[in-house]
């Protein structure tokens, strides 16, 4: 049906073609005084506009059109079927306007005519537009007055006045005046969907439907110039057909393939239209200077009136165009601030960091950087989400921005790490700076509804002449690490230096993980004993490395290594099975002289792991070890979140005893002993120290034993040293200690032989001094 409706179309546009081509050729022999009757031109400008009728009808039949589209080209065929008859009855009036029924006709014509405008009118305005904004729809509106003036004017110039001066026909005028307003109306509408576009009718459709009724002005401005001339009469019918065959175009446009894959109600950026409309305008008003004067004021008051509305349209414009600048300003300095800010923080982001770094390096003073990077956000991203983390690094970016001067620059280099470079300063102001972060940061986040205490380790590091941006970001970075190995939330300087120490540190890192593997690690154990009789009550497992070439490296300098490289996990693995199958053979030798258990220190990257309560039950299972003869021994700073917290209850869950190591030090001891499942506390040896002869630290000692004796929990003392500090311990309460002033750490053939050997009594207190 669509490949007939398509053919039909065609040959009908092509009989359209026909009949412009014989009212041409009849024009052209009339006027050239060949005697032809008149009776023809009757029918081919009707013919023309019924033949064009049918083709806007199949318009209509356009596979896939949307309903509102297909209902405009029928109701605009209807439209068009009506011209065709009022047409035909006017036209025998237009080319004998003296006969004797031409009136007649043309009172029976014009309603017709009218109707048909009225229903254009109503498919026009029931057809949906592009959305506009009040600016466009202010263009829109002047636009179409200005075309509105300007085809008003023509009409009056060309039609209207010479009927009103030929034959003074008051109704004639009025009547030709309302049907031409009519068209101008519709012009307008039809121009407004042109511009807007209807999303539904073919642009080029709308186009050649505005063509037909600037042909149809344009025809009525010829039948009234060339009524004065008969042998030219014949040119009267010609807009007629042009008329017929812009309509069979325009339905034919709606068929075109190009259309189906085209957005139809896309829109020009500008409208030409107003400056069309003054070019006529001028046309018009020269042609009249130059020829006709008596109508140059009313053309001469219709090119001012086109071309204040053009002018208003252009003020308009202007501030459109000034608003749409300041529009595309605004989104460039956005965009700008995207690409040389973070998106969650604000921050600079790292290449504008670095950029502003460069840009620093060239002035003759000193520039400080500072690398902060959060310790342990990991676990927080881990356990509580994302969502938790962003707010926390919302949170730090905004104290840290609180912390510098407002010149200085805060970034945020990716993940949790941060940066800040400050201007123009000394060392000892930028360490100034890392403390103040580091208050800042005491106080603790809250996010999402949890309370989160977080740190951070800062590295500082002071610019030289010649320093590039890498060397010294690279210098703050190592200044970072090397605070994360003294103890987290802290700060380091940069010195000289530092890059050998470093690589010599990651290159013991590599050695490491083949000592595990070769056997180069060992265990020895410091007794811990009973201060009242000095007797052995159980051991902490401490790992040593015996390198064949190196010789004995000490702990202090491989396990910083270990927690930076992660190998804290296989060793701490390793210690575990070690000192688990220890305790076993000493409780199978010894018996009741063994000691009772076996301490073993767990980092907080082992707590995390999620192995790591399957390996510690591992172990146990292997060495054939009872759960109760283990202590789990864990720092304050270790136990961060809930996953830590989770894996010591599932220890002790099974009976292993849990000790608080270096109990005192962290801002968080008093809070984890109302959520860590404790059963022992181990005060750090630097409140043992001058406990004899400070009075605070003996009354933090007494403090720390009141609150175990409270809480029904074990306490050992650290770090005894002299015969002094053991007597006031015991005296203050205390049962258990440890320190040089017992023993140093023992091989396990010396640990057994200590066990086996009663202790000297000195006192009431045991004072076996190993040296």
């Amino acid at each position: 049906m669509h490949n007939t409706a398509r053919t039909a179309t065609r040959r009908l546009l092509h009989g359209i073609v026909a009949c412009l081509l014989a009212a041409a050729t009849w024009a052209t022999l009339y006027a050239l005084g060949v005697p032809l009757p008149k009776q023809i031109l009757w029918v081919l400008g009707p013919l023309a506009l019924g033949l064009s009728a049918r083709v806007i009808w199949l318009a209509g039949e356009v596979p896939g059109l949307a309903g509102s589209a297909r209902r405009f080209w029928h109701r605009f065929a209807l439209a068009a079927a009506l011209v065709t008859a009022g047409t035909a009855i006017l036209t025998p009036a237009r080319l004998s306007p003296d006969a004797p029924d031409a009136a007649r006709l043309t009172q029976i014509a014009a309603p017709v005519l009218v109707l048909s405008i009225l229903i254009v009118l109503y498919s026009l305005l029931r057809l949906p537009v592009r959305t506009q904004t009040r600016a466009e729809w202010a263009r829109l509106a002047l636009d179409g007055l200005t075309v509105l003036v300007t085809t008003a004017l023509f009409l009056w110039h060309l039609a209207l006045r010479p009927l009103a001066e030929r034959d003074g026909d008051v109704l004639a005028v009025v009547g030709l005046s309302l049907v031409g307003t009519a068209c101008l109306l519709t012009l307008v509408a039809v121009l407004k969907v042109v511009m807007l576009g209807s999303g539904t009718v073919s642009r080029r459709s709308m186009a050649l439907l505005a063509a037909v009724l600037v042909a149809g002005g344009l025809g009525s401005g010829v039948s009234a110039l060339v009524a004065p001339f008969p042998h030219l009469s014949g040119l009267q019918s010609m807009p007629t057909v042009v008329e017929g065959l812009l309509l069979a175009l325009a339905g034919r446009a709606q068929w075109r393939p190009a259309d189906a894959g085209r957005d139809v109600s896309a829109h020009r950026p500008y409208s030409k239209l107003p400056y069309y409309a003054v070019g006529a305008t001028l046309v018009l008003l020269a042609f009249v200077a130059y020829t006709d004067h008596k109508d140059i004021a009313a053309v001469a008051t219709g090119a001012i009136a086109v071309s204040a509305v053009v002018g208003v349209r252009q003020l308009l414009a202007l501030r459109d165009n000034q608003r749409l600048l300041a529009e595309v300003r605004a989104q460039e300095q956005q965009l700008r601030h995207q690409a040389t800010h973070d998106a969650l923080t604000g921050l600079v982001n790292r290449n504008h960091f670095t950029d502003l770094l460069g840009a620093a390096l060239e002035r003759p003073h000193p520039t400080v950087v500072l690398l902060i990077d959060l310790d342990d956000f990991k676990l927080i991203n881990d356990t509580l989400g994302h969502a938790v983390g962003d707010d926390v690094l919302t949170t730090v970016a905004e104290r840290l921005r609180g912390a510098v001067r407002h010149d200085d620059v805060v970034a945020r280099l990716g993940g949790d790490e941060f940066a800040a470079m400050l201007y123009d300063v000394t060392c000892e102001h930028a360490t100034g700076v890392a403390e103040r972060i580091r208050d800042v940061l005491t106080t603790s986040v809250q996010a999402s509804g949890h309370e989160l205490l977080v740190r951070a380790s800062v590295g500082v590091a002071t610019s030289v002449p010649g320093d590039a941006v890498d060397t010294l970001l690279r210098n703050a970075d190592l200044a970072m690490y090397a605070a994360k190995e003294r103890g987290k939330g802290g700060h380091f300087v940069y010195v000289p230096g530092m890059t050998t120490r470093i690589v010599a540190h990651a290159e013991l890192g590599a050695r490491l993980r083949d000592a595990i593997d070769a056997g180069q690690l060992y265990l020895q154990y410091q007794p811990i004993v009973r201060l009242d009789n000095g007797r052995t009550a159980g051991t902490e497992a401490l790992v040593r490395w015996r390198h064949p070439e190196l010789g004995v490296i000490p702990p202090g300098d491989f396990i910083p290594a270990a927690e930076q490289t992660g190998l804290v996990v296989p060793l701490g693995r390793f210690v575990l099975r070690e000192a688990c199958a220890q305790q076993a053979r000493w409780l199978h030798e010894l018996g009741d002289a063994a000691p009772a258990y076996v301490s073993v220190n767990v980092a907080g990257r082992q707590l995390t792991d999620p192995d790591f309560v399957t390996d510690v039950l591992a172990a146990l299972t292997d060495a054939g070890l009872d759960p109760r003869h283990l202590t789990v021994e864990v720092t304050e700073t270790a136990v961060v979140d809930e996953a830590a917290i989770a894996a010591l209850q599932a220890l002790r869950d099974r009976h292993i005893r849990v000790a608080l190591d270096d109990f005192g030090t962290a801002a968080s001891s008093l809070g984890l002993l109302l959520t860590c499942p404790v059963t022992a506390l181990k005060l750090d040896r630097s409140f043992v120290d001058e406990i004899t002869t400070v009075a605070r630290q003996e009354a933090v000692a007494t403090a720390v034993i009141r609150m175990a004796q409270a809480l029904d929990l074990d306490t050992v003392a650290e770090g005894i040293e002299t015969e002094a500090q053991a007597r006031m311990l015991r005296s203050l309460g205390y049962r258990y200690g440890q320190g040089f002033f017992y023993s140093r750490p023992l091989a396990p053939e010396d640990v057994a032989a200590r066990a086996t050997t009663a202790a000297p009594a000195f006192a009431g207190l045991a004072v076996h001094h190993s040296a």
